[in-house]
């Protein structure tokens, strides 16, 4: 204790507050990234627009055209909308989720039903539609209509139909007068309201049966039902057509002054909506780039519509639709490569399965900066172009280009002042054995010269380098695998400068390649491939998925049936060094590292630790992979579904970025990349509010330093060891309390003393 009073007194002269990052968001803190341009329907309650995207859901106020979003960090119980719906009496929003779960939202709130998700039975339970009477919500879906009292927040009864013993799927549901209409996909029908039990099929009056019907919508009392293509009007308990169309119809909408009959072109991704009116005349009509799937009037001047590639757009007047200004979000939810560093994300949008079969995504990247989304789409984007899909790798060089790999086109060069370069076709990108014409990039490193080096799926010459003056390299490495020749995929460089990749399938298990560091002359080069079994590399399966290099030099590999670390990396090409199966205990399990778990992410935090993402949710383990830090999964977590396809961590400000099949997710992690010194070290929050209970981060460290904090007298409060270039503080000191308020000192070395900082940490009343 005489120690820190000594160093206290000596240091005191050059003491600092530490600085406060207002932006910076608490430790355990999550947020979502998800896309808001796919709507798939909308309602209102006359002053707000309630959006339910394909992954997410937002309110967009009309007065003041702000927008407000939601996702599962905001209290949403689940991801992947198809319907939504708005009751005035209880002010409530239904949210119908496409698993059959349903959310509803009041005054900033959630609450959960998921009894329809949670209920056996056979056949799908999906909401296709919502119908809202004050109090009440008619849900259609393949099991019958399910009613739901707002008020009670519950599930009040089920209309189940029958055709045959098998239950009919109700694609809509409406009403007028006394009656109840329904429609499915077998025939429609209509109930009295008072009947004495709507729960019986035989309370329901067939008015056809022979067509299968996908809307229904009441304007001016009359009930109007549409099929694939053929639009009626109910006249007298039977139908009489009105329109066929010369495409497919979507959805048919009752609006204020209109019916309107929203219909698709799929083969050139647009549509067109038609307005009739109460005797059956079209009265306007316009055409929706993009696929139309729900049509909302609030008024006479303006139509909104739900789209499925440009969100939400609104038509006022009779002019073209146009788009509204979407919440911040990435161009779509897929997430199959990230790069991250310093809050600057981008994210590459295409991607393929198990089987190699690509996504063709048009969907392109996205950049993350300063807040900001900025959206790169095929089509859409100068950058991209018309001509180019499936980007599924991206990395930023220190030269301030970004670096974007597609599964089809090769590389496309993006500089810092706007300008591209773009390589496939007779470039040394070789074709690919999946495709003559596609050109497929499927790995990126830097090595320490700054030399870019590429993997090539199915190229002839697998390997290709960039070296920083711009000049490129092809190297062929002649190892047989299959089913695809020359398949390569995930790359990394380790401490000997040597490549490491993973390829596909069942044969391949890992390469490793030497150049010599003479990228220029393959003639000194080497290379060797790891596979399962002793004597051949050591994995634990030939299907390998993923690789990083931990902060000791180590090789972890993630397979199809779990991990393997190589020890030894400089040794593998004399033969002298395998992959070791680790033997952990997990609670009261013991066995091979994540054995038989598919490990399809590996990322390394500053503290050394491990991310590894699975098809069953995200473990954080210790450095050794001995103990399990943390664990998150789709049920006890914001994070969107359990099938995770990469982990990203941006080393300064340990943000975890999780990129999952069904969105992307950042969570705020304890460690950082440590420095060699104390660099702008930041405290928050700082000061320490009265009342909060979450982790004080200090940041900025030497890499993982002493960390002490003490009273103004010199009395220690609290002494830790720094994760990486961060330490964390629960807030509670040595006898379980809260300090008092005021002034506290931190005082931060490095093993050796040579790199020492001391800074105020305050607590407020």
């Amino acid at each position: 204790m005489n120690l820190i009073k000594t160093s206290l007194a000596t240091l005191a002269f050059g003491t600092v507050a530490l600085s406060s990052m207002a932006q910076e968001r608490p430790i355990g803190y999550w947020r979502a990234h998800m896309p808001y341009n796919s709507a798939v329907s909308l309602a209102s309650n006359g002053k707000e627009i309630f959006v339910a995207t394909q992954k997410a859901f937002y309110i967009y106020n009309i007065g003041t055209k702000e927008s407000e979003s939601f996702s599962k960090v905001e209290g949403m119980s689940d991801v992947g909308m198809s319907w939504i719906g708005y009751d005035t009496y209880t002010s409530t929003a239904i949210l119908a989720y496409a698993n059959s779960n349903i959310d509803l939202y009041k005054d900033g709130s959630f609450y959960n039903l998921p009894e329809i998700k949670n209920k056996t039975v056979s056949g799908s339970k999906k909401i296709n539609r919502i119908y809202t009477e004050p109090g009440l919500a008619f849900l259609s879906t393949d099991q019958g209509i399910v009613v739901i009292d707002l008020e009670k927040r519950e599930v009040k009864e089920t209309y189940s139909f029958y055709l045959n013993n098998q239950i009919l799927p109700i694609t809509d549901f409406t009403a007028t007068g006394n009656f109840y209409y329904a429609a499915s996909t077998k025939g429609f029908y209509k109930a009295n309201k008072n009947a004495v039990n709507l729960q019986s099929f035989a309370a329901w009056t067939k008015i056809d049966t022979g067509r299968s019907f996908i809307g229904a919508a009441i304007y001016k009392d009359k009930v109007f039902v549409t099929d694939a293509d053929s639009l009626f009007v109910v006249q007298n308990d039977t139908l009489k057509f009105l329109y066929r169309s010369d495409t497919n119809t979507r959805h048919i909408d009752g609006g204020v002054d209109g019916l309107f009959i929203t219909e698709n072109y799929k083969k050139t991704f647009n549509g067109m909506v038609r307005k009739m009116d109460e005797n059956f005349q079209f009265i306007d009509s316009f055409k929706t780039p993009g696929l139309c799937t729900h049509v909302l009037q609030t008024d006479t001047n303006n139509v909104w519509l739900a789209d499925e590639f440009s969100g939400m757009k609104i038509r006022e007047l009779r002019g073209d639709p146009y788009g509204i200004l979407l919440p911040e979000g990435p161009s779509h939810y897929a997430n199959f490569d990230i790069y991250a560093n310093n809050g600057e994300v981008w994210v590459a949008h295409g991607g393929y399965n198990d089987l190699m079969d690509i996504s063709n995504s048009s969907a392109g990247f996205s950049s993350f900066k300063n807040e900001k989304w900025t959206q790169f789409r095929t089509y859409e984007s100068p950058v991209i172009g018309n001509d180019k899909f499936d980007f599924i790798r991206i990395i930023k060089g220190n030269d301030g280009n970004v670096y974007v790999g597609s599964a089809q086109d090769g590389l496309l060069i993006l500089k810092p002042d706007g300008t591209t370069e773009n390589y496939a076709k007779n470039s040394f990108i070789d074709s690919s054995a999946m495709s003559g014409s596609w050109h497929w990039l499927n790995g990126f490193a830097f090595d320490d010269d700054n030399n870019l080096w590429m993997t090539v799926h199915g190229g002839k010459r697998e390997l290709v380098v960039r070296t920083k003056t711009g000049s490129y390299y092809q190297m062929a490495v002649p190892i047989p695998r299959g089913p695809i020749p020359n398949a390569a995929g995930q790359i990394i460089i380790d401490d000997n400068g040597q490549k490491w990749y993973t390829t596909t399938g069942s044969t391949g298990g890992v390469i490793v390649y030497d150049d010599n560091h003479t990228p220029e002359n393959a003639a000194d080069d080497k290379y060797r491939a790891l596979l399962a079994g002793k004597g051949l590399g050591g994995l634990p399966d030939n299907e390998t998925y993923s690789i990083a290099k931990d902060k000791n030099g180590a090789i972890w590999i993630g397979t199809k049936n779990g991990i393997g670390i190589v020890n030894c990396p400089g040794q593998v090409m004399t033969g002298g060094c395998e992959a070791e199966i680790r033997v952990v205990q997990y609670d009261d399990f013991a066995g091979y590292l994540f054995e038989s778990q598919q490990v399809k992410a590996i990322a390394v935090d500053g503290a050394n630790r491990k991310w590894i993402g699975t098809n069953n949710g995200v473990w954080l383990v210790s450095p050794e992979g001995d103990k399990v830090v943390n664990r998150f999964t789709a049920a006890n977590s914001p994070l969107p579904s359990d099938l995770v396809q990469k982990i990203e961590i941006d080393p300064v400000t340990g943000d975890v970025y999780i990129g999952t099949e069904d969105g992307l997710v950042s969570y705020r992690g304890t460690a950082t990349e440590g420095g060699k010194e104390n660099a702008e070290v930041k405290a928050f929050p700082n000061p320490v509010p009265s009342g909060y209970s979450g982790n004080i981060a200090i940041k900025g460290l030497v890499e993982n330093a002493d960390v002490r904090i003490t009273d103004i007298s010199g009395q220690l409060v609290y002494r830790t060891k720094a994760f990486g270039g961060q330490a964390v503080w629960n807030g509670i000191d040595y006898t379980g309390r809260r300090p008092q308020s005021g002034v506290y000192m931190v005082f931060i070395t490095n093993k050796d003393g040579s790199q020492t900082h001391v800074g105020k940490l305050v607590f407020m009343e």
